[in-house]
Order: C-alpha cells, then sequence, then structure tokens
C-alpha cells in the first residue's frame, strides 16, 4: 500500500510541471450539473494562451455529445502579463433526453509561432437531466397522442410504390438543380452571358451566391466580416423573395419570429439563425475567427438551400409560386 501511495505521489509531482508548462491551456465549465429537459445550460469554454499562440478552433460545433447548442454568445478576450491572451467562449446548451451524462472533453486547437500545431483537450463534466414529472406525481392524465386527423380534400396516404417513384422525383429534380448550378458557374468562368436570372428560383441563386463566395475563400485572408456579410445577404435575399418577408430590415432575432410566424421549416430557420448570428459575431463584436467554422458556416447555407430548392421545384409541379 506505502509503495502504491508514493508511485502515485510522484506521478502528480511530475504531471504538474508538465501541464503548468503547456503553451495553451483550455477549461470547461458549466453553471449547473442538473436540469429538467429543456433547460438551458450556460457551458463556458477558458482557453489561456502563451505569448504567440493562437486558437485555430475553439472545438464548440452545433453540438457536444448530446447536448445541442441553442445559443452562442459573444466571447470575450483580455490580455495576459507577459503577451499572453484569455478566451472565454460561451454557450447555452440544452438536452431533451433523461439520464446521466458526462459532458465530453472539447478539443482545443491551437497554433503555435512557429506553425507548430497541437490540441488542448478541457475536462470532462458530468450533467443529469431529469424529467419534468416530480416523484409520486401521478401521471394517469397523460394521454398517447391520437392519430393525426386527416383535412378535408388532402391527398390520400401513398402506397410503399408511390412513395419510392416520389423519392426517385426528389432526386432526380436534385441532380437536375445541381447540374443547373454547376453550369451557371461554367457560363460565369467562361465569361458568357449567364442565364437569365428569373430563370432560377430563389434558392437556386442563394446556391450560386453561396458557391461564388466559398470561391472567393475570404476567411483564409483574414476578411471574415466581408464574408459574413455576404453570407447573411444571400439568405436575407432568399427569405425575401421566396416568403416575402422584410429580411433584408430584421435583426437575426427579429427575422427568426417573422419566420416561425410564417410556418417555415424549423431546421431551415434554425440553419438561417445560426448563420446570422455568427455573422453578428464576426461583424461586430470583433472576436477572433477561424476559417474552418466560417467556411463550414457556408457549407451548411448551400445544405440549407438544396433542400428548400427540392421544395421549390415540387411547388412549381403542383403549380404552386415559390
Amino acid at each position: 500500500m506505502r509503495t502504491l501511495l508514493a508511485a502515485l505521489l510522484f506521478a502528480l509531482l511530475v504531471a504538474a510541471p508538465a501541464a503548468a508548462a503547456a503553451p495553451v491551456r483550455a477549461s470547461a465549465s458549466i453553471d449547473r450539473n442538473s436540469v429538467t429537459i429543456g433547460d438551458q445550460i450556460l457551458l463556458s469554454v477558458t482557453i489561456e494562451t502563451d505569448g504567440g499562440y493562437s486558437i485555430v478552433d475553439g472545438g464548440v460545433g452545433r453540438s457536444v455529445g448530446v447536448f445541442e447548442v441553442v445559443e452562442t454568445l459573444a466571447p470575450q478576450l483580455n490580455k495576459l502579463p507577459g503577451g499572453g491572451s484569455r478566451y472565454v467562449f460561451r454557450y447555452r446548451i440544452s438536452a431533451f433526453r433523461v439520464g446521466t451524462y458526462i459532458l465530453p472533453p472539447i478539443q482545443v486547437a491551437y497554433q503555435g509561432p512557429g506553425g507548430e500545431r497541437g490540441v488542448s483537450p478541457t475536462g470532462e463534466l458530468p450533467i443529469v437531466v431529469g424529467t419534468v414529472i416530480r416523484p409520486g406525481e401521478s401521471t394517469d392524465d397523460v394521454k398517447p397522442l391520437k392519430p393525426q386527423l386527416r383535412l378535408p380534400g388532402a391527398p390520400p396516404d401513398l402506397s410503399g410504390a408511390i412513395r419510392v417513384a416520389l423519392v426517385l422525383v426528389v432526386l432526380a429534380m436534385l441532380v437536375l438543380i445541381i447540374w443547373q448550378t454547376r453550369r451557371a458557374m461554367a457560363k460565369r468562368a467562361a465569361a458568357r452571358p449567364p442565364a437569365p436570372e428569373a430563370q432560377l428560383t430563389p434558392a437556386q441563386r442563394a446556391m450560386v451566391e453561396l458557391t461564388r463566395i466559398g470561391e472567393l475563400r475570404l476567411p483564409e485572408k483574414g476578411r471574415y466580416a466581408e464574408h459574413y456579410m455576404l453570407v447573411a445577404n444571400a439568405l436575407r435575399v432568399y427569405v425575401r423573395d421566396r416568403f416575402g418577408l422584410r429580411a433584408t430590415e430584421r435583426t437575426p432575432r427579429e427575422l427568426r419570429e417573422d419566420m416561425l410566424a410564417a410556418g417555415l421549416d424549423r431546421s431551415e430557420i434554425a440553419t438561417i439563425y445560426d448563420i446570422l448570428r455568427e455573422g453578428e459575431v464576426a461583424r461586430f463584436h470583433q472576436a477572433p475567427g477561424y476559417p474552418a467554422r466560417a467556411q463550414h458556416a457556408v457549407r451548411s447555407a448551400m445544405d440549407a438551400m438544396r433542400r428548400a430548392a427540392v421544395a421549390e421545384q415540387y411547388e412549381l409541379m403542383h403549380g404552386q409560386a415559390s
């Protein structure tokens, strides 16, 4: 037993100086570790760097383990004695399943003054997600969902064969949309007059513009504000042209409320809102930028526009204006 304790003490003494010597140190904290389903938790990621070291990726995307990132707050930056920096990134996260979970380590990627790269992980954090039903509370009044009522004039239930045929039609339309987009790009590259813009739907026009923005590679040049301004403008014009909303005059939060009131697809609303919020942070809060994260915003917007383009084609097939 004494031998084991001595070995553990020796390991701690050896590891402590090594940890202190790390040029980039990351830690994570939460404001509470016990919540009910849907409650928001404030996650803070604190990163301290020595002089000459920069953060390449904060390690938090749209989810952390089973927890979804509901909102990204404005980051904080402070200078440390000796030329170092302290970054504090804050997020509001939430879980929608009951259980005891471990918030996994967040992998913070950094780059040194000589171009060398490394990763500094945070520690794990236990979080308990409970139910809103109190112990001993009766659940007899909680009844199962009833089958959805069919509205008068609704189309009949599709059989399996018809569903397969519909999926094939949608895939064919998606291939056609991608082909049309690439054709428009080829015409622009060859300096030939592009197809009339009126022939493209709002989502297709947004796809063409997002492709052009991605090819500019502005984040790699440090021009984050310009990059996000172009991406946000493409999405706002799409919402304005397709749904008739005053998208170019609204804040991200106001536009989200308008889109919810108009009954837009919630996943599409979430994607547009998240990208607009990232743009606000990059343009007005002078937050440190990450090229990979900025280009990820373009890819997310492109994916949303591909789905929207399929919906537009489906509406056109049924005689509805987009």
